[in-house]
């Protein structure tokens, strides 16, 4: 349990410090594995050497200051400067290595030990191996969904740790009650949670010392770890006036919190830009019917609302802390009109879709902006073919469609594949840049905008009223129809952590 339990948290931690990608979690399912089997071999060794009462006091007793040296020693390895020079892959996998492997061959050395012992103490040997084996895998599974479902959301990560250190150790002592080091330990494990959560300055600063709690900056507004992500709020330190809002390893959202309608990111003005000419030709009065999958910091919903103030927005934003960071910290208004569902965007969509199919009000929506990422890549199943045509069915005849897509120009392995999506769905498609000067292989990673439309939109007009940006040429669309091998992503087959390798590999800090 106890393993599975670390196992989880192991990618909720480094998240923080290298995202959550494919690389993230490969890395963390296969060196805990490597250390289990690493601990495996040890523990077989002791068990043949060491009387296994004996052996597990102190098997339990590593194992529990293992765990608890691991929110400190992640805060090390995550700002150790000789890892921003590796690849960014084998960045994240020495990252857990130094981190979590140790923790999991600690642990692993248990099983062998308690099955000797287990096999002492009876005579059928077959039932005794297969109980081992089954009470383990129960074991597993209580501790993947109880952390999961439950843990993380209700005590974070940290608390988490000092938790699983705690029931180490009281196993330790369960089975080396005549010895003093675990009952001292015991006293070290009470002291860990005194300074975690305790209200006294000595606590915190010890706390924030050891990597126990987060260090209380005048410029954070809002920090919590939600099911979902490492949320932070706060003030930009390059940006005078503005705050950014940080979901784990990468900044989701900038506002001025003075002029909101002031859009700091690129993309997010050449939305502004599109929105204004898919609405240009529109009979004055008419005002738009929007949907929004992905919240975020709400800068563009707010920007929306302010510009065509009888707008009807829904957003579906999956992670209420979120929501929560963005009425606490990010300015939204507590009386704001645009109607917030949490809950994942394509459940929202079904929701929506059968609504209608049942004779209600859905829709219909004349702008629907794609725009829920973790880490550089969105959820797959908002990707898909499947996915677009469920949209469609709740648009307008005239209705917009746009996704923001993060990609490398130079493979364009992904932003083909939602060209190509986009363009079974969509009798008009165009694929524009936030960069004026246009996308080149030299880049590095560009924001692209993918728009599709069943009529043709006036955006070879874009530069002329003022946006920032470029219109791909139909030279440029058929590269990346090549570049992606003219794949569709469809719901059973969008691998688009694979297809964004690329990106996750050269990325910066």
């Amino acid at each position: 349990m106890c393993i599975m339990v670390v196992e989880l948290v192991a990618g909720r931690l480094i998240a923080r410090h290298v995202g959550s990608s494919l690389y993230t979690w490969t890395s963390v399912i296969g060196i805990v594995l490597a250390g289990i089997a690493m601990g495996n071999y040890i523990g077989g060794r002791l068990a043949d050497r060491y009387r296994p009462w004996e052996a597990l006091a102190s098997l339990f007793l590593m194992a529990s200051a293992s765990c608890l040296a691991v929110p400190l020693l992640n805060e090390w390895v995550g700002a150790w400067s000789f890892l921003f020079r590796l690849d960014w892959s084998l960045r994240i996998a020495v990252h857990v290595l130094l981190v979590f492997f140790a923790p999991a061959a600690l642990m692993g050395t248990i099983s062998p030990v308690a099955a000797k012992m287990a096999l002492e103490l009876s005579t059928q040997t077959g039932r005794t191996v297969g109980s081992v084996y089954s009470w383990g895998a129960v074991g597993s599974i209580v501790g993947t969904f109880l952390t999961g479902y439950f843990l993380i959301a209700q005590m974070g990560t940290v608390a988490v740790l000092l938790s699983v250190a705690g029931v180490l150790v009281a196993m330790a002592l369960f089975f080396g009650s005549k010895a003093l080091l675990p009952f001292f330990w015991t006293g070290v494990i009470c002291a860990s949670f005194l300074v975690a959560v305790g209200p006294w300055d000595w606590a915190r600063n010890v706390g924030e010392r050891l990597a126990f709690r987060p260090i209380a900056y005048d410029n954070v507004h809002f920090q919590r770890e939600s099911n979902y992500a490492a949320i932070i709020v706060e003030d930009d330190p390059q940006l005078d006036g503005v705050r950014s809002m940080t979901l784990d390893h990468l900044v989701h959202a900038y506002i001025r919190l003075d002029d909101p309608d002031d859009l700091q990111y690129d993309y997010e003005q050449v939305y502004g830009h599109i929105t204004d000419a898919a609405l240009a030709s529109w009979p004055q009065g008419r005002e738009p019917r929007a949907l929004f999958l992905g919240g975020g910091g709400f800068v563009f919903p707010r920007w929306v609302l302010s510009k065509y103030p009888q707008s009807y927005i829904e957003v579906a934003e999956i992670d209420p802390a979120v929501t929560q960071a963005a009425f606490e910290a990010f300015g939204m208004p507590a009386d704001t009109p645009i109607k917030i569902f949490n809950l994942d965007a394509r459940n929202h969509v079904d929701d929506l879709v059968r609504r209608k199919q049942n004779g209600g009000q859905a829709g219909p929506f004349d702008l629907v902006y794609a725009d829920a990422f973790n880490h550089y890549s969105p959820p797959f199943h908002l990707t898909t073919f499947e996915f677009n045509e469920k949209l469609k069915a709740l648009m307008s005849p005239d209705g917009v469609f746009l996704a923001n897509v993060i990609d490398l120009y130079r493979s364009s392995r992904f932003l083909g594949a939602m060209l190509n999506t986009a363009e079974e769905s969509f009798e008009y498609v165009d694929v524009i840049s936030a960069a004026l000067s246009g996308p080149a292989d030299r880049d590095q990673r560009d924001t692209f905008i993918v728009v599709g439309s069943d009529r043709q939109l006036p955006l070879d007009k874009l530069v002329m009223n003022g946006c920032d940006c470029y219109v791909l040429k139909p030279d440029q669309l058929a590269l990346l129809r090549t570049r992606s091998r003219g794949l569709v992503l469809k719901d059973d087959y969008a691998p688009v952590d694979n297809l964004l390798v690329p990106v996750i590999r050269d990325a910066d800090r």
